[in-house]
């Protein structure tokens, strides 16, 4: 009886431990942050026999990620998975594991099951088709997703891979196929290893998912009587507009700036060329730096070399009025995180060529002949657009920022109205045959006369606060001009700022003070205002900035944020995820030894009554 009643107490003390352990297992699970884009994973390497652990220190850049995610993901038929295998993006991966694997015996075989391993620390989940970058920063995808990354690092590190897909299974599965000049060796003794022929070699099954712990040429029996559909992907891309940082020795930091100039050289009537420069940090030469060029969902990229100071630079032309994004990257330094620089944000107001009017004529008459004001007009505003817009609730707020003007260096010939001519009907001959004119038309180009930037924040009660970064209209300049010879806490910066310079603003509202103020870039102040009358309530600040016609607007950190800590304002996806903190071990132990004592008091009790 008392063997049986010690059983029963270890039997429920080990139940109660393992009960915490899971307990504290889930309670210690964290939510990625998107802001550093830094992993870490292990893998194994077979010497003989023992084997090796490593571990590889992964740096992602957001701007590369951001780039695959802005892609299309439409799928319309089994081959656009092709079009997810990323190799080049995941060079420094392949070359890394690598560094391990080479050098061993069946080292091809040896790289392919480090990958397996790597890829398999990303927990599964049901998702669409993404691309293998996304499933590495969002840490999460299924059979298909995993097996894209691992067949990306096994084509970064030249192995022949291909995709197998099992259609006759609900759902249906995929895995990889790795071709190896040689049956695998380093699968489990007693399982025979299984592959498809294609094209006359033997492609041997790598399984990608975290399920098991499969190695090449180890099939799992979900897929034990299911043939598998060949997906070749000789076709996969080539190039990447960046890679993934990796290292097997803890990452240091790294940095890249970036800044604007106009390149006056190069303007023309319809053009404008502005230089895009920086240097990166550690100063190395003949390192890659990639420019992402955004405007209306659609993403550009381009590529240059640094200098012998580690310096860069592009030459950028636009010719139509529109709003562009600016960031650029360099991840091409081992042993180094990667590096993002600041956004821009970059406006430019400028005179497009006279064929660029052509979709908006009637498409009843000649082109050359006529125009459409409406559709002009709208042509002419596309990239009119708020540069911030956002809200924020707490006590107080701040709208902060920095902005440029850069000067256009043009002549008042550029400026001259566009003449189309026009053809009016003014009445019909005697035959009915309509008689025509040409008139000429005169339009004026697209760039604003007395161009007005105001960075305006504004408290619409009860703690709540707008904040906007904006070209203002006729009206709204109007009644800040208004607002400026009374109590309101505007400042003109017109006569304060020159242009080709880096200025920054930031704009207050709170019970303390409420005031705008104006630095230079090396953080001089340069100008500070606050409301009139102190006496009346002002619920508007801000900066107001006039501007030339066809300069070019660029901007950087423009950001609002409540004053009350203890009211953050809300954070988009694109920056951090939710985190639970860690319990304490106090915790868990204290929690183990109650579920003990109590069970084991119950089992005291329950004998002591049955004795009685």
């Amino acid at each position: 009886m008392k063997k049986r009643f010690l059983w029963i107490i270890l039997l429920t003390t080990i139940l109660g431990l393992s009960l915490v352990s899971s307990l504290s297992q889930a309670l210690s699970t964290t939510s990625t942050s998107l802001e550093s884009f830094e992993r870490s994973y292990t893998f194994d390497v077979q010497r003989g026999h023992f084997s090796s652990s490593y571990t590889l220190q992964v740096s992602i850049p957001p701007s590369l990620y951001a780039y695959y995610k802005s892609r299309s993901h439409v799928m319309s038929s089994d081959r656009d998975y092709v079009k997810y295998i990323t190799p080049s993006v995941f060079k420094s991966v392949a070359e890394n594991i690598q560094k391990i694997t080479n050098g061993t015996l069946y080292s091809d075989e040896q790289f392919a099951n480090a990958v397996l391993t790597l890829v398999r620390q990303i927990p599964y989940n049901i998702s669409n088709v993404k691309y293998p970058i996304e499933a590495m920063v969002r840490n999460s995808g299924d059979c298909d997703v995993l097996s894209l990354l691992a067949a990306s690092i096994m084509k970064a590190g030249g192995l022949d891979v291909v995709l197998f897909e099992y259609k006759n299974l609900t759902p249906s599965h995929m895995n990889i196929g790795v071709y190896l000049p040689h049956k695998p060796v380093y699968r489990s003794w007693w399982i025979t290893p299984v592959g498809f022929e294609y094209n006359n070699k033997t492609y041997w099954i790598a399984e990608a998912t975290p399920l098991g712990q499969w190695k090449v040429g180890e099939r799992p029996d979900l897929v034990a009587n299911s043939k598998a559909y060949i997906i070749p992907l000789n076709d996969s891309q080539k190039t990447s507009p960046g890679q993934i940082s990796s290292s097997l020795d803890p990452l240091l930091p790294s940095g890249i700036s970036v800044t604007l100039s106009s390149d006056n050289s190069n303007i023309t009537e319809y053009t404008r060329s502005l230089t895009v420069s920086g240097a990166i940090s550690p100063a190395l030469p003949n390192k890659t730096v990639t420019m992402y060029i955004s405007q209306n969902k659609i993403t550009q990229t381009f590529q240059t070399k640094t200098d012998q100071s580690g310096k860069y630079s592009f030459n950028w032309t636009f010719k139509t009025t529109a709003t562009y994004q600016i960031q650029t990257s360099c991840s091409d330094i081992a042993n180094f995180t990667a590096a993002d620089s600041d956004k821009l944000t970059v406006f430019g107001s400028y005179r497009p060529p006279i064929t660029d009017y052509s979709p908006y004529f009637p498409s009843d008459i000649p082109k050359s002949e006529n125009s459409d004001m409406a559709g002009y007009v709208n042509f002419i505003n596309q990239g009119f657009k708020e540069f911030l817009k956002s809200n924020v609730s707490g006590t107080g707020a701040l709208l902060s920022g920095e902005f440029i003007v850069l000067n256009n260096n043009l002549t008042e010939t550029q400026y001259e109205p566009i003449i189309i001519q026009r053809v009016e009907i003014i009445g019909f001959s005697r035959n009915r045959m309509p008689i025509q004119i040409t008139v000429p038309v005169e339009i004026l180009p697209p760039i604003i006369p007395n161009g007005q930037l105001g960075f305006i924040l504004q408290e619409n009660g009860d703690n709540e606060y707008d904040a906007s970064v904006r070209i203002l209209e006729d009206q709204a300049v109007s009644e800040i001009t208004t607002q400026l010879n009374e109590e309101a806490a505007f400042m003109n910066a017109s006569q304060i700022t020159k242009e080709n310079t880096w200025y920054r603003i930031t704009a207050t509202m709170s019970e303390a003070a409420t005031n705008a103020t104006l630095y230079e870039e090396n953080g001089t102040t340069l100008n500070n205002v606050t409301p009139k009358n102190n006496t009346v309530a002002t619920n508007q600040t801000g900066v107001v900035l006039s501007y030339s016609p066809g300069a070019v607007l660029a901007f950087r950190n423009l950001k609002v944020e409540t004053l009350d800590k203890t009211t953050m304002p809300q954070t988009s996806e694109s920056q951090t995820l939710e985190k639970t903190s860690e319990p304490p071990t106090l915790f868990i132990e204290l929690a183990s030894f109650l579920i003990v004592a109590v069970v084991a008091i119950a089992l005291v009790k329950r004998k002591v009554r049955r004795k009685k």
